[in-house]
């Protein structure tokens, strides 16, 4: 590439070019790649290939994917609609065709394909399996046949293809986001358009997030405290019978590994609202004064807030199995009331806990990206204007770099 024309120019390829920041680029890419290696997958399954993920025997786990309960023909459906159909979505949508309903029409379908892969074709049991992590490396460390149990269960194809589909639904919101900024107008880095930003805006987003931080808080502290309850023996909301079989069982400790972690989920979310989210504090040596980088703390919230809300849906799509199993066991009346209230009632709130973390998460971005290094927005005294400190940059804001301005070649 010959040498650019004056600083500023270089710096303008600088942030328009290869690294982290390029992602909304390469994000549609990936998921049309995506698309097209589950297009294979479902040709191999629809000709006897073995390892379908939705088998009638799955259809009735409440801790599998949701969208096995709707019947093979809505699976099928589902499954093909995400390979090849999905595939075109996602060639449109490079081609940048916005012209007439062709836009929202666009931005539905692929905002649909990640809700589904994201709520639907994953499961209960990813949560499951996040809530176990310390309690499955503690019995690593002792040698208990958990710990070697837990690791079996990651390299099930269950479990895999629940991550295929996990990162297909990121990377299909990714693209999705791409599009509608590059055909709305907007930066393709930071989102913005001209004008004031207003509920974006980093004052606004602090009093939201708040809000967001202390609703997500509810449900970890009620999931924690029936937990540690039974932990510690007090038979809340269930019989003395059963108590005493969950401690034969070991379930009550297994639940303190879930309700400790609970907790400490919650504590990190006090972090999307407080300075120690900003800045790492003294006590972390080799860290303390440092600003912790926003990914840090955006991605893995993403990732709990997708699993929470997913948890939730399962759950309260068998809260009848539920109830069923609780009147089996004897409850009735006011004592059923009250044994759903603290056995499954904590459960309950996670896709409330859920929501609230995405919106506690996107108001920590909004409240921590600061002026956009692309287009300069942000910087200035009226908010969402660009800045004049970045004229040459302002080019690279809506799509490619104009041949005009440029003489940059490859």
């Amino acid at each position: 590439m010959p040498e650019q024309q004056g600083s500023g120019m270089a710096s303008v390829v600088h942030a328009h070019g290869e690294g982290v920041r390029d992602w909304q680029r390469r994000a549609p890419y990936a998921a049309v790649a995506w698309s097209l290696v589950y297009a294979a997958l479902g040709v191999y399954w629809a000709v006897g290939g073995r390892g379908f993920p939705y088998t009638p025997e799955a259809a009735s786990d409440i801790t599998g994917p949701v969208i096995g309960r709707f019947g093979p023909a809505v699976v099928w459906i589902v499954v093909a609609m995400v390979g090849i159909p999905a595939a075109a979505v996602g060639a449109a949508m490079l081609r940048g065709v916005r012209g007439g309903v062709l836009r929202p029409l666009l931005i539905t379908a692929g905002a649909l394909l990640a809700g589904v892969l994201l709520l639907l074709m994953t499961a209960l049991n990813l949560l499951v399996k996040f809530g176990y992590v310390p309690y499955a490396v503690l019995n690593l460390f002792t040698g208990a046949k958990f710990g070697r149990t837990y690791l079996e269960s990651l390299t099930q194809w269950a479990t895999i293809h629940q991550l295929l589909c996990l990162i297909g639904g990121f990377l299909w919101l990714a693209a999705t986001v791409y599009y509608a900024r590059r055909s709305g107008g907007a930066c393709l880095y930071c989102g913005r358009r001209d004008g004031p930003e207003g509920w974006q805006r980093p004052n606004q987003a602090a009093r939201w997030g708040r809000i967001a931080v202390h609703v997500a808080m509810v449900a970890p502290v009620f999931y924690a405290l029936t937990r540690c309850a039974w932990a510690l023996g007090f038979p809340l909301g269930m019989s003395e019978e059963f108590l005493r079989r969950g401690q034969e069982r070991g379930m009550w400790i297994a639940g303190l590994s879930l309700a400790t972690f609970g907790l400490a989920g919650a504590l990190l979310m006090l972090g999307l609202v407080q300075r120690w989210g900003e800045v790492f504090p003294r006590w972390m040596i080799g860290l303390a004064g440092h600003r912790v980088p926003i990914a840090l703390a955006v991605v893995p919230a993403s990732l709990v807030s997708v699993l929470l809300i997913v948890g939730g849906i399962a759950l309260w799509s068998s809260l009848g199995q539920m109830v069923a199993a609780l009147t089996a066991l004897g409850a009735k009346g006011l004592g059923l009331i009250v044994d759903v209230f603290f056995q499954v009632g904590p459960t309950l709130l996670f896709p409330v806990w859920g929501v609230a973390l995405s919106v506690a998460t996107l108001a920590y971005y909004y409240r921590r990206r600061g002026p956009c290094s692309v287009c300069g927005r942000g910087a200035s005294d009226d908010v969402g204007e660009p800045a004049t400190g970045y004229p040459d940059r302002l080019q690279f804001c809506h799509g490619e770099p104009r041949a005009s301005d440029s003489g940059v070649r490859s």
